[in-house]
């Protein structure tokens, strides 16, 4: 007759462990998965910034490309020449430089009349002023 060795109680897994277990496996799952959702926001937040720099790459290279055409066309001998007759008032050897002179504006208000009272010393007014006229 085969002897049957005796299992002792610790080699199998009690309620209590297995509820532990279960428990710590449950815990562990929910901190990988905390962390996988962060990791997936994080992802999110830094393509919606890298397609907003991306734009704003894109704004700035197209200004840079605007003011070279700019500076390439104000150093043109052209430009440099127009500005010279319009904004320098410069003229070629030979020219006479004419400036028009706007018409000054006609004042419209009536000048005040004469003071008769400018005549007559302050004093002899405040006299008059006090007891009256003499």
């Amino acid at each position: 007759m085969p002897t049957q060795i005796p299992t002792p109680e610790s080699s199998t897994p009690s309620p209590l462990k297995n509820r532990l277990l279960i428990a710590a496996a449950i815990l562990v799952f929910l901190l990988v998965f905390g962390e996988l959702w962060r990791r997936i926001s994080q992802a999110a937040e830094l393509r919606a910034l890298e397609r907003q720099i991306g734009a704003q790459v894109t704004q700035l290279a197209e200004e840079s490309d605007r003011m070279a055409t700019q500076i390439a066309g104000a150093q043109s001998d052209e430009a440099v020449a127009e500005w010279a007759r319009d904004e320098g008032k410069m003229v070629l050897p030979g020219e006479v430089l004419v400036q028009p002179i706007a018409p000054t504006a006609v004042s419209t208000t009536p000048e005040p009349p004469e003071d008769s009272a400018g005549d007559v010393p302050n004093w002899r007014v405040w006299l008059e002023w006090l007891w009256g006229d003499e």
